[in-house]
């Protein structure tokens, strides 16, 4: 239930400018809890989330010293009463950092809870006891790229925006590219931030990635590299650089998320961090459910139909028939 960056009104601000609400919760004429979210509606559903590329958010309680069941009694009632602030919207949901493992006042409020895993590593070890903790074939991808490539570091978030566009070669961004800039510029003021790139002798850049810190984390926030030129390492050896940062301030590392496919948990293994649970909580009304069901029927027509039109460009032996434009 810590205060992480995330939970930051400068990053709120940055992310969500002037949009960002919260509930609160008070004991005794203090202030226990409290839940940052943004709201937006859909086909006239309200939905309460958190900001875009917003990690994990969730409620924070703070509670004072007494016995163990005293302060979980505690503690289920605050979070009990933070949502039943927001139990008037359609859809609810946000991901909950991995300090918080009692979701019981979210099960028995109705939410739906899944597993979300991240790794961790602990970076406060001496380094060369990092550095062994690494997969071999890890440490020689890293080896190989420092041969090839320099860490350097970027300083203009505009040009990351542009480099992290430019790789999406026409794909449609999930968050909105205009506001890493804002962000970039508030956490860069508080010494939270730093972009890292790879570059090449002829000052390619092979990859980027931007880390965010707090007061015991430094997030793998973005990465972004050009497929056509990068190295088979160069996101690796950033990914080290990230690691030595966080060894440098005592912080751990954490890796984000992002591990549902086996290629992906694969990779990040190798780094030698531990498994570690957020979890994803989200409730619906019936009418938000019904809703969204029916969206995804237009959804299911049109993969049948294009599955329809991919059968009848196949002839009687099986053989996928050209199709040219005509004159």
């Amino acid at each position: 239930m810590r205060k992480s960056v995330f939970h930051e009104d400068w990053w709120l601000d940055a992310l969500a400018p002037g949009s960002w609400r919260e509930v609160t919760c008070s004991r005794g004429g203090r202030v226990v809890g409290s839940l940052r979210f943004v709201t937006r509606t859909e086909g006239g559903m309200s939905i309460c989330e958190m900001p875009q590329i917003t990690r994990f958010l969730g409620p924070t309680v703070t509670l004072q010293s007494g016995k163990t069941e005293a302060r979980m009694r505690l503690a289920h009632a605050v979070i009990t009463d933070l949502l039943k602030q927001v139990a008037d919207f359609d859809h609810v949901e946000m991901t909950l950092d991995t300090g918080f493992s009692d979701v019981a006042a979210f099960l028995a409020c109705g939410y739906e809870v899944r597993a979300h895993p991240t790794f961790m590593l602990k970076c406060t070890s001496p380094r060369d006891e990092l550095w062994s903790g690494l997969r071999d074939k890890t440490k020689n991808v890293i080896r190989r790229a420092r041969e090839r490539l320099a860490i350097r570091e970027v300083t203009s978030a505009k040009y990351f925006v542009k480099y992290y566009q430019a790789n999406l070669e026409g794909a449609k961004s999930y968050f909105d590219l205009s506001r890493l800039e804002a962000v970039y510029a508030a956490a860069s003021e508080r010494q939270q931030c730093k972009i890292l790139a790879a570059v090449d002798s002829n000052n390619n850049v092979h990859a980027q990635v931007f880390f965010v810190w707090d007061h015991k984390f430094v997030h793998y926030f973005l990465s972004s590299r050009d497929r056509s030129i990068a190295h088979p390492g160069s996101v690796s050896l950033l990914l080290w650089s990230g690691i030595e940062l966080a060894h440098e301030r005592g912080l751990h590392f954490d890796f984000d998320g992002g591990i549902e496919n086996e290629a992906r948990y694969k990779f990040v293994v190798a780094f030698g961090g531990e498994l570690a649970n957020r979890f994803d909580v989200s409730r619906s009304t019936i009418r938000y459910r019904l809703y969204r069901q029916l969206r995804r029927v237009p959804q299911a027509l049109l993969r049948r139909l294009s599955a329809g039109a991919a059968a009848s460009d196949v002839n009687d032996h099986g053989v996928r028939l050209n199709h040219f434009p005509s004159s």
